[in-house]
């Protein structure tokens, strides 16, 4: 069976038994900050088993895309090395959100497993929690399966909590036995306790059956919901008769791709690559090329990119181990950008997205590599000689600045350098790696002062979690008006709950309806008041946390209580211009695509009052000409006045009308479309102008880098465009008035009697200043004789030289004037001291034939020493400055001792 046929099979079968088949998330989760990527199937789901979000379904199916690589889940060294180690894998699962629980559970995963996939049931085994004598009953009485394939676990291995507390329950896991040719335990149950390789887990059904009020207070959750999830790969391997994942379809046609590049030879028999290490190295590091591949594609496909922090530092040490694997196989071929290719020829049909990004993935990887591979030899050699520094002193630990100057200067993951430590016999001291990492921490650690109080992270999601269980989610008016009479409903000083907050203090406040637009989608918070009789707040910033509301505020007057009316009312002109920007950023968006190409895509923004921050796909800077055709695209559109009517639909029927989603967003089943005109649709949930004539102008203030693949671009619009471009123009008047040339709207008018335009002429001025600087050089120099400082030689033994001072300040005719004087001697050394208010300028010129003897960096700094300086250069030119120019007498009696 072919693994697109099982995962076809597994989403076909449950929607046959009521299921809504729901698409893989992103990698990069969406709205929890928890996670370092999406890790399991139940993600997506986790505020709707929280009972924080609702959904228009209670059967739930999907393959979720997976990524675990780092935090708990670091096991990198192992991956490619063991027959089921992933950075990337599916989870098949399917949910029950308050619907169906143990019985129907069970049921599902037993027909799917025994009468769809057709695997035999003499290859199957279950566990479950050691007192759910309801699921054992289950097993037994309603699935037929016998008690001596029923085994009974603990807590260790059959209970599941979702953290300390809160949702937990017993869970009950299926097995797959691969033949005993994979174990040495005949008895089942010893083997599967044991964990050996024979007996597979290949699916886990959780029971959320509990709160967890404290540790060990549980209560029955009045609706019991299910989470299952089955590895992909694992049960792919078990339907095509493979032990080891790696022998699967699922990496055949990268593995054969890599095979075909660099010759080497893929063996599959495990009792083969154990007598044959040179076999074994080889097919290893084809795995860990297969595996890091599919990570690193669907990583950057989903909107990661490589870089030194975060999800980016994950991305990067999965590159590099998979780049520095592909040197080892062939040191001139790239294998890894052939076989991303291949994955991406496998893996379209279920996953398109990898289709459509697949010119910026390949790119990415291409750049990666060749960043790499820059410094990876140089890096190599430096560990070498460091291993070999420690071997002869008969030590056998990397210390860790040695690993902080790998990862530092030549971008060495420290997972790179313990794995060629290791294949040296070398360990790696990791925990003086960590002290040299803190120690940079610190030095780079800039200061950061928030908009409001520092607030308990911990405590603002407990808060809003309670307040969400006896009321509704914060009801947003912003969209349609600024202000709103609203309810308190509790209040916090950030790190408690309260019920007042009085003048001088700042706090949190949770209302019932807000006009305030709670930051998200790179739109910063409203600004604005509460008032009421006897208090006023000030509304320093709006967050989110759980569908709840976080006002920031401060109390200049007065005070606030839980249970108060208040007018909430937002900053008008603030919130005027923060839309405008942020409906400028979507027809900034539309204008990068249409001039730059449909590979541009969305990698940050931030809109504030006064600018609007865009980072995007593309792999080189903007140029000049793109930028105007860009201003011009938008400025055009904002002419054209479109109204803007947002629409609600489902998140299906506004894809499939050619909206634009962005990565890094959360949307729900129904979605906000905006639509400016023909020429920009996306969904957003931000708040925006009524009519893009309110955005008023359009002006690009600057491009920059910002990682490997990501350009920045900042803009500016409405009040502030205005009044940079008045600016601008008052400025340039005044320029022109100097020049004596026509006004502006002369050359706009082409009313400009001038023979060149204002811009020329200011080109041309600097034309003549540069022309006029070298005039006066030319002049300076003229004004000292040559043939009056080559008379003045003095033979120092046989040796010509010229040590004068001159009446000359510049650097530039100063040493001019050297190369003259050393030309006319052929053979000598040429010392000029020049004139200066508190530096003097000291210079040492020395012919060829002499430099290889007389060094003038050498001259130079014994000479500025007695005079107070310093400098330095080449052998036969140097040059310095000398605070003390009184000590030259001394500085030459010094010279005469050198030559000699």
């Amino acid at each position: 069976m072919k693994n697109s046929e099982v995962r076809n099979q597994f989403v076909d079968y449950f929607k046959k038994q009521g299921h809504t088949s729901v698409p893989s998330s992103l990698l990069i989760p969406e709205n929890d900050p928890t996670l370092l990527f999406a890790n399991a199937g139940m993600n997506q789901f986790k505020n709707t088993f929280l009972g924080l979000e609702k959904r228009d379904y209670n059967r739930a199916v999907s393959v979720q895309k997976c990524v675990r690589a780092g935090g708990k889940h670091n096991d990198l060294e192992n991956v490619g090395f063991t027959a089921r180690h992933h950075t990337f894998f599916e989870m098949l699962g399917n949910f029950s959100f308050g619907d169906y629980f143990k019985k129907d559970a069970i049921h599902f995963a037993w027909e799917i497993l025994t009468k769809v996939y057709q695997i035999p049931k003499d290859k199957l085994y279950v566990t479950v929690f050691q007192t759910d004598d309801e699921a054992a009953d289950i097993w037994h009485k309603q699935e037929g399966v016998p008690t001596n394939r029923i085994f009974r676990l603990g807590e260790k291995d059959n209970f599941w909590r979702m953290g300390d507390v809160g949702p937990c329950g017993p869970c009950t896991e299926i097995f797959y036995d691969h033949g005993a040719q994979y174990g040495k335990e005949s008895d089942p149950f010893k083997g599967i306790v044991a964990g050996e390789d024979r007996f597979i887990e290949i699916w886990n059904l959780v029971f959320m059956q509990f709160d967890e009020k404290a540790p060990g207070q549980m209560v029955p959750l009045p609706k019991p919901s299910v989470d299952t999830g089955a590895g992909f790969e694992r049960m792919v391997a078990a339907l095509q008769g493979k032990h080891n994942n790696y022998n699967t379809d699922l990496f055949a046609g990268m593995i054969e791709t890599a095979c075909k590049i660099s010759g080497a030879d893929y063996v599959t028999d495990s009792k083969k690559l154990e007598l044959n290490q040179d076999a074994a190295k080889v097919t290893a590091a084809l795995r860990v090329l297969a595996d890091h591949s599919r990570a690193a594609a669907f990583l950057i496909a989903d909107g990661a990119l490589p870089s030194n922090e975060g999800r980016g530092y994950v991305l990067r040490r999965i590159m590099r181990r998979a780049i520095r694997f592909g040197r080892k196989l062939s040191q001139d071929k790239s294998i890894m950008p052939s076989m991303v290719e291949a994955l991406i020829r496998e893996m379209t049909p279920a996953y398109p997205e990898l289709k459509q990004r697949e010119a910026h993935v390949i790119k990415t990887i291409h750049e990666e590599e060749n960043r790499f591979l820059s410094t990876l030899d140089q890096g190599t050699d430096i560990l070498e000689s460091e291993l070999k520094r420690l071997s002869d002193k008969g030590q056998k630990v990397v210390p860790g600045e040695v690993l902080f100057k790998l990862y530092d200067t030549y971008g060495f993951p420290l997972d790179l350098t313990r794995l060629m430590a290791e294949e040296k016999n070398f360990s790696v001291d990791e925990k003086s790696f960590d002290t040299e990492m803190e120690k940079a921490r610190v030095r780079s650690q800039a200061s950061w002062k928030g908009k409001s109080i520092e607030a308990s992270e911990a405590h603002l999601i407990t808060w809003s979690q309670e307040v969400m269980k006896s009321n509704k989610p914060t009801k947003f008016v912003g969209y349609d008006t600024l202000q709103s009479t609203s309810k308190v409903l509790g209040l916090s000083d950030g790190q408690k709950v309260v019920s007042e907050l009085v003048e001088g203090q700042m706090g949190i406040a949770i209302l019932d309806s807000s006009p305030f637009y709670a930051e998200g989608g790179g739109q910063v918070g409203d600004v604005g008041e509460f008032k009421k009789q006897g208090g006023i707040a000030n509304v320093k910033n709006c967050t989110k946390k759980n569908d709840v509301h976080l006002h920031f505020i401060q109390i200049p007057s007065g005070s606030i209580k839980t249970g108060d009316v208040v007018t909430a009312s937002v900053d008008v002109k603030t919130r005027r211009n923060t839309q405008a920007h942020h409906s400028a950023t979507h027809l900034m968006h539309a204008a990068l695509r249409q001039v730059l190409g449909a590979h541009v895509t969305q990698a940050g923004s931030l809109v504030e009052p006064d600018r609007l921050r865009f980072d995007f796909t593309h792999h080189q800077p903007v140029t000049a000409a793109e930028v105007i055709q860009i201003e011009s695209l938008v400025n055009e559109e904002i002419s054209k006045a479109h109204e803007l009517n947002p629409q609600t639909m489902k998140h299906d029927e506004a894809m499939k009308s050619g909206a634009l989603a962005l990565f890094g967003e959360k949307y729900g089943d129904e979605v906000r479309v905006l639509k400016m005109g023909d020429f920009s649709c996306e969904l957003c949930g931000g708040t925006h102008v009524k009519n893009t004539s309110e955005i008023r102008i359009f002006k690009i203030v600057s491009e920059s880098g910002v990682s490997a693949g990501v350009r920045r671009i900042e803009a500016i619009t409405a009040d502030v465009a205005v009044n940079f471009a008045m600016t601008a123009i008052k400025e340039f008047e005044e320029v022109l008035e100097v020049e004596n040339l026509p006004k502006i709207y002369a050359y706009i008018t082409n009313k400009a009697e001038a023979t060149l335009s204002a811009s020329q002429h200011i080109v041309y001025l600097k034309t003549q200043i540069v022309e006029k600087e070298k005039e006066i050089k030319k002049l300076k120099g003229s004004s000292i004789s040559i043939e009056d400082l080559v008379s003045k030689a003095q033979k120092m033994g046989s040796t010509n030289v010229v040590a004068e001072q001159v009446d000359l300040e510049d650097r530039d005719v100063l040493a001019q004037i050297s190369d003259q004087v050393k030309n006319k001697l052929q053979s000598g050394i040429v010392i000029l001291l020049g004139k200066g208010d508190t530096s003097t300028p000291l210079l040492v010129s020395v012919s060829k034939d002499l430099s290889v003897k007389v060094k003038a960096g050498d001259i130079l700094k014994e000479l500025a020493a007695v005079m107070g300086g310093k400098g330095g250069g080449r052998p036969d030119f140097a040059q310095g400055a000398v605070p003390n120019a009184k000590a030259w007498d001394q500085a030459k009696a010094k010279l005469l001792n050198m030559v000699k």
